[in-house]
């Protein structure tokens, strides 16, 4: 983090080039290691955007039936003005510590300090609660692939689960390790797979919907995206917190940003990229869920409480079919592991 009472002097005992104007200690981050894309990428990997829909999906159609695609429209404006609040302040400062940076100029320390072990707090709440599902997916999926139901329960085992949790830690920690460039190809290929993914889902999702292998499927509707077609301002905002929550971590565009091409402008512009993708695929994959299964509470409906804490190991198979349904776990694994 920057030391906010360095002194002058100490610009000279940095190494050559490496400290920024005002005698701020040079932090040894590689800069211009990352572009508009990369950062745009990375941005999107932290979100985690299968996993988010895997687990909102069905308590946000609960909350607020079929103006579920709505509530994530209504979610998406307060974080595209903080998205465009961070891209302003980026510019005048840019520098990794962003918000806790930021407050500590604005407001002080102490508030700056709120702010920054509130960051820290929830990191580690978020990140090691990814690390678990990463492992269950992984099971999950070795069971799948198997066809051995023993493997797949392997993830009950406590000793097991730790050990497996600790093992993707690692990983992560190593690939973090070798830099930025490393941490970007990863998160390519991981992106990248969750978003080709999530468009044959929906693709897919689309074109069976009104079979008869579906009977709870509705219609597509305009009024899906009416938000005050909710029933209730309660269930408008338990559906909101819901959907805002599928948006935390987009703000990791900002965090590397002194490690971008471009630092001052950059990373605003991949946060804003960030948000649009996320929307885009929430939404797309929301209307393409509701056509296919509809937002009821029986059978394959997204707000059956048997399956709506995790709706895609639910309609895998039923929408995508035994073979490509694989993938679709596949692709909650690497969204979780990306993140």
């Amino acid at each position: 983090m920057t030391e906010l009472d360095a002194r002058p002097t100490q610009a000279a005992h940095d190494t050559a080039g490496g400290a920024p104007d005002g005698g701020v200690r040079s932090k040894g981050l590689g800069g211009n290691s990352v572009g508009l894309v990369g950062s745009a990428v990375i941005g999107i990997s932290t979100v985690a955007p299968v996993y988010c829909l895997t687990s909102t999906l069905g308590s946000t159609s609960g909350e607020v039936g079929l103006q579920m695609p709505a509530v994530f429209l209504a979610g998406f404006l307060p974080m595209l003005l903080v998205a465009f609040a961070y891209r302003e302040l980026n510019k005048a400062m840019p520098d990794c510590g962003t918000s806790f940076t930021w407050t500590v100029k604005a407001f002080g320390p102490r508030v700056g300090w709120m702010c920054g072990w509130g960051l820290v707090i929830a990191t580690i709440i978020v990140l090691s609660n990814l690390a678990g599902v990463a492992t269950s997916y992984f099971w999950l999926l070795a069971g799948e692939i198997t066809g051995s139901t023993s493997i797949g329960a392997l993830d009950d085992n406590k000793a097991v689960h730790i050990v497996t949790c600790l093992a993707l830690i690692a990983a992560a920690t190593a690939i973090s390790y070798r830099g930025m460039t490393a941490t970007k190809g990863v998160q390519f290929t991981l992106v990248g797979l969750q978003l080709v993914v999530l468009a044959v889902f929906v693709v897919m999702a689309v074109v069976k919907a009104g079979s008869a292998d579906f009977p709870t499927s509705v219609p597509f509707s305009w009024t899906w995206l009416d938000p005050f077609s909710v029933k209730s301002f309660g269930a408008f905002t338990a559906g909101l917190s819901l959907s805002i929550f599928m948006y935390w971590g987009w703000d990791t565009c900002l965090t590397a940003n002194e490690e971008t091409i471009g630092s001052e402008k950059t990373p605003g512009r991949a946060a804003l990229i960030a948000m649009v993708v996320l929307v885009g695929s929430y939404l797309a994959t929301g209307v393409a869920a509701q056509m296919v299964v509809g937002s009821g509470g029986k059978g394959l409906g997204l707000a059956n409480p048997a399956t709506s804490d995790n709706v895609f190991a639910a309609l895998a198979g039923p929408v995508m079919g035994p073979g490509l349904g694989i993938l679709l776990f596949v692709a909650v694994l690497a969204s979780a592991a990306a993140s």
